[in-house]
């Protein structure tokens, strides 16, 4: 054979002029060649056959090296008997020919292999032999429908066959061989297809694979246009129509008893005869202005009107016991004082700034402003309620004074400052804002030093620009801008130009180390380093970074930064337990007295490790700390405009918040940093943080800058931030405060909007207390927004144990993770109301719950009914009258969120209906309700809607997440949704579809049922306008009115009842 076919090549003079032969062979022994000058037709027979070698004999004859190839056997092509006489014919050896066989490819792969013979570069040409001159000609291409046709059809029948549990539904071909003169000239190929029906294709070819490339191809063209493949070539088992009928059959229905559909009548028939004529005989509406809500304690007025305590000037001095950078700049300070309105301080992290730059003002203001009877006091905002808090017993503690009597502090919910002899407050920005929302022009402050400017949350840039506002009209107020690492360009453009100073460096030096200079097997995180995703932190390496700097390093604590909580958990975990190190967490959902303990001394030989988010990178002064393990990642939320919901995720910090990190070491000696990325990886960080505000929803914002700045355009508001949100963003929001009623059709706040601007709440939970006393169920609804807003974890175990906190939490209610966590609340309250506090602390050990969290959780309770009896007007009193109805709870809590969970149990994946438990959010995205919600597993549920407060996108587990939601019946969101109802025609004649405008919420019901639960609801909507307008904005209460108003709500309390989730 080998002669032969040397003898053949050789006369066309080829072998020594080519480097490359490419063979695209077939299912059989005939080929059509590309260049029938090099191989003639008596040669293809051998080419056919040489195609399965490692031509090892040909190779040692003519000392070549050949690479080699896949390719189809020979005896797939000749069958076995062929292959036998051929190998005796060229008496080869049948065991050597299998040794030398190469590995077969799949029967659907394009052949298209080469043969590399290693010649001199000088003796290289090209030559190839094809099949089928089009398809070898044609580009490459994804459509897997034209490319690989046959394998695609034979993967959707087998899905089919598996689908629909018949295996006759597999398909296979059946081949015919059309020979001339005993030759072959063609092959036949022939699918039967028994789905979506029986049909048949025929395709010939010249070769095997060409004809049945070609039938298969003609089978997906036409399932393709019958539309039961999609795209991309996978079996839509159900076509659209089929779909909206599952759907369809699916949909929840609503079945009213005659009790029930009475009930719906009296409410409309008591509202039309009732209700109506006697509104026409009170048309006079008495306004009375809405109350004003502020939460803050009441400060003096530092222009006289309530004169404060004046000491001796020595007590207002500056003390400064331990020699800080930033006592140099002293008087340098007091200069640009006196001489401007607005300063901008970059202080390096260590200059003292913090605590030093306040008692300047106070000191420059007793030497030179007291003796003239000028007022002083002076805000200090911090980002944080743990900064304000720990700068205030640090600068009492410098000055030996008690905390609140000249220095002080004020958090929500918690204040140590007496406003008669206090002087310096620090506060969190909120609380500031709440002033300037009271007073616009701050006149109960004469100084505000806006500190950890750079952090640029929300707070803090609504401040600038209320601020820049206020100077213009309040002469007495200064305002200094402090960060370490604030984009001083930005911040002297925003604030016209205003003088700046920088005071250096750190009070010891801090050596860096990055990735590249830790001699550690730190492998995964160098990985993480390279790609451009998600950063994710290796808790292993930082396990070894923090035992290396233990085992290396002279004493000194360790602060270590990460994301979030499960990360410094798992930390925490991989940190063995030694009698030389004490560990402890900081994170800001701790309990304050924990979160102190970082602040306290370790015994001699004990390392303090201190694992942190970033709530310790600004502001928390760690004196003991000497080493700095950074990781540089941080876990943000961000809002998404497009798809209407917060995501959260890990991302790299900036270059300044690398600075602040590193800052935080070195204290009271020389430290050391080690950063867990490398040099180039922290040349790629954003120089700065990018603004909260760009990165979160408006809602609330928006509806707060309306009273800050007398029904400003949104957008022109927006667009005086230092750094103006998107439009879209600020257009969505409005959009919301329209729905809920907040705003006008001109943007303008409504007499609602108002009110719920004083709501320290986000407006759709402050509409739910509203609408609380409507329907005459305040007080649990009130516990559960106060539980739900809080952002507090209440339960001690809650991510080591979540198993027994859902057990917990079902014995209270089955279905309603609101309802249940109301019930432990309330029986914790019962015990405290009884004075029983030893029995309350009991329970909270049994419950799993922090009885310290409660306290707190009890005084923003008292706050939110403050809100209700002093921010509306008496024309409804706040009662509980159907406060049992639980029903009626869930459906107060939906009229003012509007949020559902969808459930279904099924999906369509991919044209396949598939049994599955899913729930769809108001933004139809799918969810996943977290495991310790009482509902989670559930596969069955006694409604088909759960309504819940907030979702959140993990794009870290590419999952929307709902921590908590509660069953509602159909009937409670027909008659409380904020939307209107609207009707639509089914197949069936005595059905209707109804639906809630603009959203995809159907549910099913007889025609006669909808017409009396559409008149239902009109009657409530519009007596439920009346008084909301009267509580926001009448003030009148009309005994009669509310009397019949009665016997509405007593209807529709018996409806719910009937139909409550149990």
């Amino acid at each position: 054979m080998w002669e032969k076919l040397s003898t053949l090549l050789t006369k066309n003079n080829l072998l020594q002029k080519r480097y490359l032969f490419s063979v695209q062979l077939g299912h059989c022994q005939h080929l059509q060649v590309t260049n029938s000058r090099i191989l003639t037709p008596h040669t293809k027979k051998w080419l056919s056959l040489l195609s399965n070698y490692r031509f090892s004999k040909f190779c040692q004859s003519s000392k070549l090296q050949v690479q080699p190839f896949n390719a189809i056997s020979t005896s797939e092509r000749l069958g076995n008997a062929s292959l036998d006489r051929f190998l005796r014919d060229e008496k080869m050896d049948p065991e050597a020919y299998k040794k030398n066989l190469f590995k077969r490819r799949p029967v659907s792969a394009v052949l298209k292999k080469s043969i590399k013979v290693r010649r001199p570069p000088d003796l290289v040409r090209h030559y190839s032999t094809s099949v089928d001159k089009e398809v070898d000609n044609k580009p490459a291409t994804s459509d897997r429908i034209s490319t690989s046709p046959k394998n695609v059809l034979h993967n959707v029948f087998a899905v089919v066959a598996q689908q629909l549990n018949n295996r006759e539904l597999k398909l296979q071909p059946s081949y015919n061989i059309i020979k001339e003169k005993n030759k072959i000239v063609s092959w036949c190929c022939t699918y039967n297809p028994k789905w979506p029906e029986p049909m048949k294709f025929v395709s010939t070819g010249k070769t095997k694979q060409e004809a049945s490339h070609k039938a298969a191809h003609a089978a997906l063209l036409w399932l393709k246009k019958l539309e039961k493949i999609t795209p991309d070539g996978h079996p839509v088992m159900i076509d659209k129509r089929e779909v909206l009928d599952i759907n369809r059959r699916s949909l929840p229905t609503v079945t009213l008893d005659q009790n029930t559909t009475n009930h719906l009548k009296n409410v409309a028939e008591i509202y039309n005869n009732e209700f109506v004529p006697l509104l026409q005989e009170n048309l006079d509406n008495k306004t009375k202005p809405a109350f004003e809500i502020n939460e803050i304690q009441s400060l003096s007025d530092v222009n006289g009107n309530l004169r404060q305590k004046v000491f001796p000037v020595s007590k207002y001095l500056a003390k400064e016991k331990v020699n800080l950078p930033i006592s140099e700049y002293k008087e340098q300070f007091i200069h640009l004082l006196r001489e401007n309105q607005i300063i901008i301080v970059k202080g390096e992290p260590g200059c003292g700034k913090s605590t030093r730059i306040p008692q300047y003002v106070l000191e420059s203001w007793a030497t030179e402003g007291l003796s003239k009877g000028e007022p002083c006091r002076i805000a200090v905002t911090q980002p944080r309620r743990i900064a304000a808090m720990s700068l205030a017993d640090r600068v009492s503690d410098e000055r030996d004074e008690r905390c609140g009597h000249i220095v002080g502090y004020q958090i929500r919910l918690k204040s140590n400052f007496n406003p008669n002899t206090g002087r310096i407050l620090y506060c969190t920005t909120g609380i500031l804002l709440k002033h300037l929302q009271s007073d616009v022009n701050l006149s109960n402050f004469t100084h505000v030093i806006l500190d950890e400017a750079h952090e640029r949350d929300v707070n803090t840039d609504l401040l600038l620009n209320l601020l820049r506002n206020a100077i213009t009209k309040n002469n007495n107020l200064k305002l200094i801008v402090m960060s370490a690492t604030v984009d001083i360009d930005l911040f002297k453009n925003y604030l016209n130009d205003a003088p700046t100073m920088h005071i250096p460096g750190f009070t010891y030096p801090v050596k860096s180390h990055f990735l590249d200079d830790i001699n550690l097997d730190l492998g995964k995180t160098r990985k993480i380093c390279e790609n451009n995703e998600s950063p994710n932190v290796m808790h292993e390496d930082v396990a070894k970074i923090i035992k290396h700097v233990h085992d290396t390093k002279d004493e000194g604590a360790i602060l270590c930064f990460l994301p979030g909580w499960e990360d410094i958990v798992k930390v925490q975990k991989l940190i063995p337990m030694r009698g030389d190190l004490a560990v402890l967490c900081l994170h800001s959902r701790l309990q304050d007295s924990d979160q102190r303990k970082i602040f306290s001394r370790t015994p001699p030989g004990v390392r303090k490790v201190i694992l942190s988010t970033n709530i310790a990178e600004t502001s928390v002064t760690i004196d003991d700390v000497v080493y700095v393990v950074d990781t540089g990642i941080h876990k943000e939320n961000r809002f998404d405009n497009a798809k209407g919901v917060t995501c959260i995720d890990n991302y790299w910090i900036s270059q300044s918040s690398m600075t602040q990190r590193r800052g935080r070491a070195g204290r009271v000696r020389p430290g050391e940093s080690f950063h867990l990325y490398t040099k180039s990886k922290y040349d790629s960080f954003s120089p700065f943080t990018d603004p909260e505000i760009l990165k979160t929803s408006l809602t609330k914002i928006v509806l707060n800058s309306k009273v800050y700045s007398n029904n400003m355009d949104a957008l022109e508001f927006m667009s005086q931030l230092p750094s103006p949100p998107e439009k879209n963003t600020t257009r969505r929001a409005v959009r919301e405060l329209k729905d809920l009623q907040l705003l006008d059709e001109n943007e303008n706040l409504t007499s609602l909007g108002r009110v719920l601007a004083n709501f320290q709440l986000e407006p759709k939970l402050a509409k739910v207390l509203v609408n609380a006393v409507v329907f005459k169920c305040v007080t649990p609804v009130v516990d559960i927004v106060t539980i739900f807003s809080s952002n507090t974890e209440l339960f001690s175990t809650s991510l080591v144990d979540k198993d027994t906190i859902k057990q917990i939490k079902t014995k209270g209610s089955k279905h309603s993770d609101h309802l249940a966590m109301m019930r432990l609340f309330e029986a914790w309250l019962q015990l405290m109301e009884e004075r029983d506090a030893s029995a309350a602390e009991r329970y909270c050990y049994d419950a799993k719950l922090v009885h310290h969290k409660l306290v707190t959780l009890n005084k923003l309770r008292d706050i939110h009914f403050d809100y209700l009896h002093n921010g509306l007007h008496d024309s409804l009193p706040i009662a509980d009258n159907f406060s049992d109805n639980d029903e009626l709870v869930k459906a107060i809590l939906f009229s003012g969120v509007g949020t559902l969970l969808r459930h279904r149990n099924f999906d369509i994946v991919k044209g396949r209906c598939k049994k599955s438990n899913v729930f769809l959010t108001s933004y139809n995205h799918k969810a996943s309700i977290t495991s310790e919600s009482v509902n989670f597993k559930k596969t069955a549920f006694p409604s088909n809607f759960l309504v819940y407060f907030n979702e959140i996108q993990s794009n870290i587990r590419r999952i929307t997440l709902v921590r908590e939601c509660s069953v509602i019946a159909p009937i409670a969101v027909l008659l409380f949704s904020d939307k209107p109802l609207v009707t639509k025609e089914v197949e069936t004649n005595d059905k209707v579809l109804l639906s809630l405008k603009d959203t995809k919420i159907e549910i099913q019901c007889s025609k006669e049922e909808a017409e009396h639960i559409i008149k239902c609801k009109e009657a409530i909507d519009s007596a439920y306008s009346y008084f909301i307008f009267q509580m926001t904005e009448g003030g009148e209460c009309n005994s009669r009115i509310n009397a019949i108003w009665d016997k509405i709500l007593n209807h529709i309390n018996s409806i719910l009842e009937k139909h409550s989730i149990k």
